[in-house]
C-alpha cells in the first residue's frame, strides 16, 4: 500500500470550529469564528458592484480560452493602482505583479521567491499572528521565527521589544508585516511606529512582505496601505500580498495578487519571470472570474464609487460593534477598562481569555469563538451583542 505510513492530519481549528457551529441546534448560537464579513442580519452577501460587473462580463463573454499566466493586464495594472495609489506612477517599471488564488496564493508563492533568493534565511511572524501563517512559509521550506507584538494584559503593541527582534535577526531575513486591520489583534502601528519599523527594516537589510488582506475596512483605502505607501518611499524593494476576499466580498473566488517592488525594472522582469515558474510549477495560473470582476468594478467609475460606498459602509458597521460592544461590556464590568476594543479596527480582536473560558462558552452558551480568545465582531449584532455581553462578563 502506498499511503499506509500516512496519518489524518489535524483539521483547521477555525473550520473545525464552523462545522461544530452548523451542527449545534441551538437557538441563539453565535458564530465568531471563521473571519467573513456578515451584516446584522448574519449574512455575508454578495456586494452590488460585484454583482452587477459579474452580471456585464457574464453577458459579454464569448470564450473561455487561457489568459495570460501572470493574470489579466487590466487587473494587474488597476491592483497596482489601488495599493500604491498616486505613487504608481513613479513605480510602475519596478512593480511586477501576479494574479493568484487568493492572499493565501500571494503569501506562498511570495515565500517560494523569497527561499529561492535566500534558501538560508529565517522568516518573522508577529506573535501572535493569523494561523495559516506559519503554514505557508513552512510549506517553502522557511525557518519561522516571531517578534513580539501584542501585550495582552495591556492590550498595547511591544514596540520596544519588536525593534529589538528586529535589530538583532540575521541580516536581509524576510519580516511579514500585516499592513493594517492585524489578524487577530485589531491593533496596528501608528505612523511614527511604523516609521519605526522601516527604519529597522532598512538598516538591517531585511525584506518586508506585507499581507494586505483588508484594505479599506480599517480606516479607509488610502489609510490602510500607510506603510506600504512608506515603503515605497524610502525602500528599494519589498513584497505585498493583496487578497480581494474581504474588501470585495469575493472569498471564493480565491482572488488576490503578489506585488513584487524591485530595485529597477530589470529586476521586476527577473521576479516576475521567477514568479510564472513557481506558479507553473504549483497550478499553473489562477482562475480568471474573480479578477475580471476586480478589473470591471476598478474600471468603472459608476462601479468604483458604488464599491467604495459599500466598503466604507462594511468599515462603519465594523466600527460601531466595536464601540458598542465596549460601551456594554464597561456597563456589566465597570471595575474593567474595555476602551481598548474600540481603539482597534478590522474584524479582529483579542479577548485575552483563558481557553477553559472559551470552552465554557461554547459548551454553555452556545457561543463559537477560537481557543486563543480571538473573535470575529462581524458576528455580532443589534440582536445578538447583549447576549455576548452578558456571557462574557461573568467570566472575566
Amino acid at each position: 500500500m502506498s499511503f499506509e505510513s500516512l496519518t489524518a492530519v489535524r483539521s483547521d481549528s477555525i473550520l473545525g470550529l464552523a462545522t461544530a457551529f452548523l451542527r449545534d441546534k441551538a437557538a441563539g448560537k453565535i458564530d465568531l469564528t471563521v473571519g467573513v464579513y456578515r451584516d446584522d442580519q448574519g449574512r455575508t452577501p454578495v456586494m452590488g458592484a460585484v454583482a452587477e460587473a459579474e452580471r456585464a462580463i457574464i453577458a459579454a463573454q464569448t470564450t473561455k480560452s487561457y489568459l495570460p499566466p501572470i493574470g489579466p493586464p487590466g487587473y494587474r495594472a488597476r491592483i497596482r493602482r489601488l495599493v500604491l495609489r498616486d505613487l504608481d506612477d513613479g513605480l510602475a517599471d519596478r512593480t511586477g505583479v501576479l494574479q493568484t488564488t487568493g492572499g493565501c496564493g500571494a503569501l506562498r508563492i511570495g515565500a517560494e521567491l523569497f527561499a529561492r533568493a535566500q534558501p538560508d534565511k529565517p522568516v518573522y511572524l508577529s506573535d501572535p499572528t493569523w494561523g495559516n501563517h506559519h503554514g505557508l512559509m513552512s510549506g517553502a521550506g522557511l525557518r519561522i521565527r516571531t517578534y513580539p507584538y501584542f501585550d495582552h494584559s495591556v492590550h498595547a503593541l511591544r514596540l520596544d521589544e519588536m525593534l529589538d527582534c528586529l535589530k538583532n535577526a540575521p541580516e536581509r531575513s524576510l519580516v511579514v508585516l500585516q499592513a493594517a486591520c492585524h489578524n487577530p489583534t485589531g491593533a496596528d502601528p501608528d505612523p511614527d511606529a511604523w516609521a519605526a519599523i522601516l527604519n529597522m527594516v532598512e538598516r538591517r537589510g531585511h525584506l518586508p512582505f506585507f499581507d494586505l488582506a483588508y484594505q479599506g475596512l480599517g480606516q479607509g483605502l488610502r489609510e490602510d496601505v500607510l506603510p506600504v505607501r512608506m515603503a515605497a518611499t524610502r525602500l528599494d524593494e519589498f513584497l505585498v500580498a493583496v487578497s480581494c476576499s474581504k474588501n470585495f466580498g469575493m472569498y471564493r473566488e480565491r482572488c488576490g495578487a503578489l506585488l513584487m517592488v524591485a530595485e529597477d525594472g530589470g529586476q521586476r522582469e527577473v521576479l516576475e519571470s521567477q514568479v510564472k515558474h513557481i506558479a507553473r510549477g504549483m497550478y499553473s495560473m489562477a482562475a480568471s472570474h474573480g479578477a475580471l470582476i476586480v478589473d470591471r468594478v476598478l474600471s468603472d467609475s459608476k462601479l468604483r464609487t458604488g464599491w467604495r460606498r459599500e466598503l466604507a459602509g462594511m468599515s462603519k458597521r465594523l466600527a460601531g460593534l466595536r464601540t458598542g460592544l465596549a460601551r456594554v461590556m464597561g456597563e456589566r464590568r465597570p471595575d474593567l477598562d474595555f476602551s481598548w476594543i474600540a481603539r482597534y479596527q478590522g474584524l479582529f480582536l483579542l479577548l485575552g481569555i483563558e481557553p477553559a473560558v472559551v470552552d465554557r462558552l461554547r459548551e454553555e452558551n452556545h457561543i463559537y469563538m477560537i481557543r486563543d480568545g480571538r473573535i470575529n465582531i462581524a458576528g455580532l449584532n443589534k440582536s445578538n451583542l447583549t447576549t455576548f455581553a452578558d456571557a462574557l462578563a461573568p467570566l472575566l
